[in-house]
C-alpha cells in the first residue's frame, strides 16, 4: 500500500511542533506580568480606600435616613421594613477590605522586617470589623476572609462579646509591636505616611471608641480598656484624624467616595429636616458647609442659613410641603462630591468621648471638672476640621466662640450634659452614619420621635448568608436572638 507522502509529512511536522511546544509549554504560557504574590505597598492603599463602602446603599440610604440626617421623598416605608440594601455593607466589606486585610496580615505575620506593616494591618482590621459587628451583631470574625488561605468558605459566626474582646487585644498588641528600626510603608500609606506615632494614636483612639461602646454590657472591662487607651496616647489634634482622601470625577471607582452619590445623581435625595432645623435653630455655623440649596447650572447653590430647609423624613412624594428643588442638599463644593474626604475617626470624636467619660466619672484618668474643657475642644475641632472639604466658607474663631458661649456644657446636670455631648457627636459624624447610628443606640441621643417610626436596632443578615452559610447563621440566631431589626446586639443594652 502506498502512503500519501503529503499527509505523512504534515502529520510528522505537527508531531514535531507539538513536541516543541510541550517542551517549553510553561514558559511560553506564563505571562511576564503575572503577580504570584501581592505587593504589600500596592495592597495597602486599596485596603484603605475600601474601608468606606464603594457605594451609598446601606450607609446613606438606610442608616443616614434612620439617623434623620438625609431624606428621600417617596420612601414612605415603616422603618420596621426598611427595604433593600441593608446587606450591602456586610457583603462589600467581606469581599474587599476584610479579604485583603486577612491576606495582608497573613503575608506579614512571620517577618520581623514587616512588623510595622503587620501592626497597621491589624489596626485596620479591627476598624473594618467593628463597623460590621456593630451593624449586624454576631458575625464571621476569627475564620473570616480565609478563602484564599485555607479554603474556609463557610466561616462560623462569632459571639460579639468575643469579637470585641479580640479587637481590643489586637489594638493593644499591634500598637506595642511597632518598631522604628524596621521597614515602613511611606507614601503608600495614604492615611499617615508610615508614621508610627500616628498609627499608635489611631490604635488607642479606636480602642477608646470600642471601650466606651461596651460600657453598659461590660462596665468593668470597659473601664479597663478606657484607661488603657488614655494611657496609651490618643489623637492630639486634627492632624491626627483618621481620614481618607479621594480623587475627583471618579464615579464608583475605588479612588472615589461613593457616599455623596444620592445628592449628585438623583434629585429626590435631600438633607433631613431634623438635621437642618437643628443647625438653623442653634445658629450653628456648620450649616454653611453642610447644607446648600441645589445648584443651578455651574453655580453652587445658595448656602444662606435662613434659606435652608430639610425634607421631612418618610414623606410620600404627593405630600411634600414645598417643591422638591427648594430643599437642601450636601453642597457640591464640600460634602456633595466624589473627592470629598471621609473621616473615619476624628480628634473631635475623641474629645467628646472624653467629655462623656469625665462627666460620668468612669475612670480616674479624667476628672469631671475637665468635662467642659473636653467638650469645648471637641466642638471647636469639629468646626476647624471642615476646611479639608474645601468650599468658600471658613468658620471663624469668633463664630466658634459665640457658638460655645451659647451652648455651654451644663455640668451640673449629668443627663443634660450627656445629651449635649452626644448631640454634638451626632453632628460631628455627618456622613459616617454607621458611627452615628452606633453612638445613638449606645446613648439614646439625640432623642428622636419614635411614635410613628420605630428605629431599628440592627440590620438583618444578607439573604446569601442565610442560603449559603445557613447552619452558622442559625447558630448565631440561636445565641443572639431572632434575625430581626428589633433584636439588639450584645452591647446595646
Amino acid at each position: 500500500m502506498k502512503i500519501n507522502k503529503t499527509i505523512y509529512g504534515s502529520l510528522l511536522g505537527l508531531v514535531i511542533l507539538i513536541s516543541a511546544c510541550s517542551k517549553n509549554f510553561e514558559d511560553i504560557n506564563t505571562s511576564p506580568d503575572q503577580v504570584e504574590e501581592p505587593t504589600l505597598d500596592f495592597l495597602l492603599p486599596k485596603i484603605q480606600l475600601t474601608l468606606s463602602d464603594n457605594a451609598y446603599y446601606t450607609n446613606v440610604t438606610i442608616i443616614g435616613q434612620l439617623m434623620y440626617q438625609v431624606s428621600n421623598h417617596g420612601t414612605n416605608f415603616s422603618t420596621l421594613t426598611i427595604g433593600s440594601n441593608k446587606e450591602y455593607h456586610f457583603e462589600y466589606q467581606y469581599a474587599t477590605a476584610i479579604k485583603s486585610l486577612v491576606n495582608f496580615i497573613d503575608k506579614t505575620k512571620e517577618s520581623e522586617e514587616l512588623i510595622n506593616y503587620n501592626s497597621i494591618g491589624r489596626i485596620l482590621k479591627a476598624y473594618a470589623f467593628h463597623s460590621i459587628t456593630d451593624l449586624y451583631g454576631d458575625i464571621p470574625y476569627f475564620n473570616a476572609g480565609k478563602g484564599y488561605i485555607d479554603r474556609t468558605f463557610q466561616p462560623e459566626y462569632d459571639d460579639q462579646k468575643l469579637v470585641y474582646e479580640d479587637m481590643l487585644n489586637e489594638l493593644k498588641d499591634a500598637a506595642e509591636k511597632f518598631n522604628p528600626a524596621q521597614r515602613l510603608p511611606g507614601n503608600t500609606d495614604l492615611i499617615y505616611g508610615g508614621s508610627i506615632e500616628k498609627w499608635q494614636k489611631m490604635a488607642y483612639s479606636l480602642m477608646l471608641r470600642l471601650a466606651l461602646r461596651i460600657n453598659k454590657a461590660d462596665p468593668e472591662n470597659s473601664a479597663k480598656w478606657i484607661s488603657t487607651a488614655i494611657n496609651g496616647g490618643l489623637f492630639e489634634s486634627n492632624a491626627d484624624n483618621f481620614t481618607v482622601f479621594y480623587k475627583p470625577n471618579t464615579y464608583y471607582a475605588t479612588i472615589s467616595n461613593g457616599q455623596p452619590t444620592p445628592f449628585i445623581y438623583y434629585t429626590s435625595w435631600k438633607l433631613a429636616a431634623p438635621f437642618v432645623d437643628y443647625l438653623k435653630n442653634n445658629n450653628d455655623p456648620r450649616i454653611y458647609i453642610y447644607s446648600a440649596l441645589p445648584k443651578t447650572g455651574a453655580v453652587d447653590g445658595d448656602n444662606t442659613a435662613s434659606n435652608q430647609f430639610g425634607l421631612p423624613p418618610f414623606v410620600p412624594a404627593n405630600e411634600i410641603p414645598k417643591p422638591i428643588e427648594q430643599y437642601s442638599v450636601s453642597p457640591p463644593s464640600t460634602f456633595g462630591k466624589y473627592d470629598a474626604p471621609f473621616i473615619h475617626q476624628s480628634y473631635s470624636e475623641v474629645q467628646l468621648m472624653l467629655a462623656e467619660i469625665a462627666i460620668r466619672e468612669l475612670v480616674p484618668e479624667v476628672s469631671k471638672a475637665d468635662a467642659g474643657s473636653y467638650y469645648e475642644t471637641g466642638v471647636k475641632a469639629a468646626m476647624e476640621q471642615l476646611t479639608i472639604y474645601g468650599g468658600n466658607y471658613v468658620i471663624t474663631d469668633a463664630e466658634v466662640n459665640k457658638y460655645l458661649m451659647d451652648n455651654t456644657l451644663n455640668t451640673a446636670n449629668v443627663e443634660l450634659a450627656l445629651e449635649q455631648i452626644n448631640t454634638q457627636y451626632w453632628l460631628e459624624t455627618h456622613y459616617n452614619f454607621y458611627e452615628t447610628y452606633s453612638n445613638w443606640r449606645r446613648t439614646g441621643y439625640p432623642k428622636f420621635d419614635e411614635a410613628e417610626f420605630v428605629i431599628p436596632r440592627r440590620m438583618t443578615y444578607p439573604a446569601k448568608e442565610t442560603n449559603i452559610n445557613s447552619e452558622n447563621v442559625q447558630k448565631a440566631i440561636s445565641r443572639q436572638g431572632a434575625d430581626l431589626i428589633t433584636t439588639r446586639v450584645w452591647w446595646d443594652k
